[in-house]
């Protein structure tokens, strides 16, 4: 069966096409700049260059039935045309409760992701919006939503209750949901296949490091604790998400500034974090900058490895030690100075760097602690549209 991965946000989406029988990746690729004139569909096949090209894509649909195309384009494409197409499979950031399993789109679900995105406004609608373009665009195949939130079915109540009054939870689901689920679940197979540790025998701290950021703990296949709570929002800093932040200085902004909550929310969640502390563009801009030394840059790199580091100690005790420590997403995969920071002196723990090795690896697949490190620390690259299409395929194979 050949599966496509749609992973839809605001303005861009990434997609891959999987082949369920040879578990081959046949063609992945990502569109940005969804709604504008100059959007950028970047297209690849197997180990083949990247194929690019600007387009004019007013709307997620425009946008999908160019992809399709490409995909099934005589030169360019992995298959002869949309009948090849066996399913789809849709990351959707938030499924409350209810959702736990991967899970085949209805209307009911459809209605039920439109009105999770109280929960997750930034994502669910986008997801949402995924779902309807493909659905119009592929309507005689199944598709089936991965909620982010299901790999954290495990919590236990004393890692997802707030210390708040209990009706909230039980009158509007107000707990620790998690997010991420499948780009930590594939860090973490993946960490402990290469190892050479069975998963579900496994202590792992996964940490996905990319615009949005998290920490999770899984002990023998289970998660136990992750850093993103009620709403991604909670736990690090990230590039421009604020993370954890005392709730009364939250009280103070608002009234000092006149800021309604709709105002406030993108506050914390468009102009905060690494970018909204440094007071720069992008993530290279900060790097750049703390090699020439720039105090500001040097002290916000240091403000998010902090925050790092205070959840892997905190899931070390948890987990009562760690086996496996695997970094990815692009902070982590891109830039080694973010996993050396994360990771500076942490021998008494057991855990020490191979700093040749992390120093030369970037953006590649491998083992970055020393021969006498006691944990075992990796870098993956994120493939969390992977782990999608295995979870839709056999979800569908029963």
């Amino acid at each position: 069966m050949i599966v496509l991965v749609l992973d839809s946000e605001a303005y861009d989406f990434d997609y891959l096409l999987w082949e369920s029988s040879d578990d081959e990746i046949l063609a992945r690729g990502r569109v940005t700049g969804v709604g504008t004139r100059t959007a950028i569909l970047r297209h690849q096949v197997g180990a083949q260059a990247t194929h690019q090209v600007v387009l004019d894509l007013p709307d997620c649909r425009t946008a999908l039935k160019n992809v399709l195309s490409t995909l099934s384009d005589p030169k360019i494409g992995a298959i002869k045309g949309d009948g090849e197409i066996g399913a789809v499979g849709h990351r959707v950031v938030h499924g409350c409760s209810k959702y736990t399993e991967p899970t085949v789109i209805t209307d009911d679900v459809i209605s039920d992701v439109g009105d999770f995105a109280d929960y997750a406004p930034k994502h669910n609608t986008y997801n949402l919006d995924g779902i309807k373009a493909a659905r119009a665009l592929l309507p005689e195949v199944q598709h089936v939503a991965v909620f982010d939130t299901s790999f954290y079915t495990t919590l236990p109540p004393k890692a997802y209750l707030y210390g708040l009054p209990y009706k909230y939870y039980l009158q509007y689901g107000v707990r620790k949901y998690g997010f991420h689920g499948p780009s930590h679940r594939y860090a973490s197979e993946r960490a402990c296949f290469l190892a050479g540790i069975p998963f579900e025998d496994a202590r792992v701290i996964s940490m996905h490091l990319g615009r949005g950021a998290s920490v999770t703990a899984t002990d023998h296949g289970k998660c136990i604790d992750t850093s993103m709570g009620f709403s991604p929002l909670e736990g690090l800093m990230m590039e421009t998400r604020c993370g954890d932040v005392d709730p009364e200085a939250l009280l103070q902004i608002m009234a000092k500034e006149d800021l309604t909550p709709r105002t406030l929310g993108d506050l914390l969640s468009r102009r905060s974090g690494v970018l909204g502390l440094s007071g720069m563009g992008t993530f290279d801009d900060v790097i750049d900058a703390a090699k020439d030394d720039d105090k500001r840059a040097l002290m916000t790199l240091e403000v998010f490895a902090h925050r790092a580091r205070k959840y892997l100690g905190a899931y070390v005790l948890e987990l009562g030690g760690v086996d496996v420590v695997v970094f990815t997403a692009f902070m982590a995969e891109g830039y080694p100075v973010v996993r050396e920071m994360v990771c500076r002196d942490l021998g008494f723990m057991g855990l020490k760097l191979d700093a040749e090795t992390n120093a030369r690896l970037i953006w590649a697949e491998g083992e970055i602690s020393s021969p006498d490190s006691d944990v075992r620390v990796y870098s993956i690259p994120h493939n969390e549209e992977l782990i999608i299409a295995q979870r839709v395929h056999r979800a569908i194979s029963g």
